[in-house]
């Protein structure tokens, strides 16, 4: 089937823009390792401490490591088999998440139960991000802003599995055959391959890129 081009490539280029779904999945993989190597050398012939590393206010790397590589390979594994196109205008990813988020408020209002962690701290993260002035108009920041404060907070990658949970949500945005729909198992690879970095303790500025980005 063909797919949908991305958000800001042009529909008129080829589908094969995004990277077959095991490619794209490497991708995401190194840059979780790149990072872990970064951790890694906390302390080193007295160098900074493993928080100061995780912090962007410190430490301009691993800004570079989260919003540079492992932002764009996690967009790149979610991009695939995603509907851009709509009546008017197109979806972004950024579109996606914040309907997820809007889809776990509505099944709470219709039914007993309290949030999970993870559902809790991923709609204020969508909160924290819209509310914020800078990035109203730059979905691509919002996003990239969203995944830091999900290493902030510790549950990225349980914050995966509440955003592809609802099926009308999943229906809407996602084709069929979506690398993040189209298994359990799929989408668990892309849950591991996240998890390390639960353990690393990240600092990160949701404004980093309109207060100190000076790549």
């Amino acid at each position: 089937p063909r797919q949908s081009a991305p958000p800001g490539t042009g529909g008129g280029r080829p589908a094969s823009i995004i990277p077959p779904p095991n490619d794209a999945l490497s991708g995401l993989q190194a840059a979780a390792r790149a990072i872990q190597a970064h951790f890694a050398s906390a302390g080193a012939q007295g160098g900074q401490s493993a928080a100061e590393l995780g912090n962007d206010a410190n430490n301009k790397e691993i800004a570079v490591l989260v919003r540079g590589q492992l932002c764009t390979a996690l967009s790149r594994v979610m991009l695939h088999g995603f509907k851009s196109f709509k009546l008017i205008g197109r979806y972004h990813i950024w579109d996606f998440v914040q309907s997820a988020s809007d889809a776990v408020h509505e099944k709470h209002s219709n039914m007993d139960g309290e949030y999970t962690d993870a559902e809790r701290s991923l709609t204020k993260a969508v909160v924290q991000v819209n509310d914020h002035e800078g990035m109203a108009t730059n979905p691509n920041i919002k996003f990239r802003s969203f995944v830091c404060q999900g290493l902030n907070d510790r549950l990225l990658h349980e914050w995966i599995h509440v955003l592809t949970r609802d099926d009308a949500t999943m229906t809407k945005f996602y084709e069929t055959w979506a690398y993040v729909r189209a298994s359990e198992s799929a989408l668990s690879m892309v849950m591991e391959t996240l998890r390390p970095l639960n353990d690393l303790p990240f600092h990160l500025s949701l404004d980093y890129e309109i207060t100190r980005w000076d790549l």
